[in-house]
Formats: structure tokens, sequence, C-alpha cells
């Protein structure tokens, strides 16, 4: 729900998705998508992931997409091959992408993808920073359109969406590196090798 007072009304969906080793939550707000995956991503579930992105595409939207992964403890290896390519052909078509991540072999995987990408992802290890670029997404968002840039306000997801606070210690740097939607005429396939 926006803020109180708030001069622009949000639409807001919320989904959630649950398989014998993991769940999905989905919160999309206007052109902002938070989603968190919990458990082991099978490759069956990626469409489920890409579905409430290529949706706002199709409507003419630039999505800006937040991944929370902290509770995340295993992937396919086709999952992240099918993400790391999807996220390749959209990549012109999206404001950015931001994952959180904990797990060693997530963080690996995120990284690997993230070299196929161009450095395009921003990853994060600290829920406090991704939380910040997250509320910053959402002030974006649901500005008004004759607001200044710099217009805030705070909206945090549903609290089925929102994990606890973590209390563990970052195991990488907090940015791989981002990209705010560099659009390319004819994009390149990635190298398999580094996918």
């Amino acid at each position: 729900m926006p803020p109180a007072g708030h001069p622009r009304a949000s639409s807001s969906t919320e989904e959630h998705f649950r398989w014998s080793r993991g769940e999905l939550r989905i919160k999309v707000t206007d052109d902002v998508v938070y989603e968190q995956v919990t458990g082991y991503l099978e490759k069956e579930v990626v469409g489920k992931i890409t579905h409430p992105v290529d949706k706002l595409i199709g409507h003419g939207a630039r999505p800006i997409i937040f991944n929370d992964w902290w509770e995340l403890s295993g992937y396919d290896s086709d999952a992240r091959l099918k993400l790391t390519d999807w996220i390749f052909w959209i990549r012109g078509k999206i404001v950015g992408s931001h994952i959180l991540v904990r797990s060693k072999i997530v963080s690996m995987g995120v990284s690997i993808a993230n070299l196929a990408l161009g450095g395009m992802l921003t990853v994060y290890t600290d829920r406090q920073e991704f939380t910040l670029a997250y509320h910053r997404a959402l002030r974006h968002s649901l500005k008004p359109p004759h607001a200044s840039p710099s217009s805030t306000s705070t909206l945090a997801p549903s609290s089925t969406a929102t994990p606890p606070p973590s209390q563990a210690a970052p195991i990488s740097s907090p940015h791989a590196g981002s990209s705010q939607g560099a659009s390319h005429d004819e994009p390149a396939r990635p190298p398999r090798s580094i996918r």
C-alpha cells in the first residue's frame, strides 16, 4: 500500500507458489517486481519467475527486478542457464536487476551469470542495502509524473514477502556490478562457456 497521502495510487499484486523443495513469493508494485525464492530452485519454476516481468514488458513498462534469494539453498544448473538467457534477452527492456544472496553456491552461480551478462546484475550480500535499493525503486515508481527525480517515500514488501533481517556477515562484496538497462540493437548471445 502506498504511504498515506500519496498523490498517486499504485497498483500492487501478490502471488505465492510452492513446489516440493521450495517456494516463490512475488509482489509487483507498478513497475517494481519483488521476488523471494526459498529452498531449491528447479527449472520448472523459472517461468513463474519470468512471467510478471514479461507481462510488464508486454504492457510497455520498463520494470526493475528485486530477487531476494537469501533463503535459496541451491538450484538446477538448467534453471540458472534459463534465467541467464532470459535476463540477457530482456536487458534493454528493464531498468535493472538486483539480487540478494547468502549461500556460497548461489553466490557463485550469480557471479558466473553476471560475467555472462557483462556485469548488469547488482548483487548484494547485505539485506539492509538491498532493502534500501528496493525502497528507492518504489519511491521512483510511485512518484507523480511531475515530481523531481529525487522524490522519496517508503514502502516495503508485504510481511509475507519480507524475510527476517539477517545476522550473517557478507560473503562477498555488496555489489558485483550494475547496469541501468543498456539497450543493444543486436544482442549477441553470451558464450555458453561462461553461462
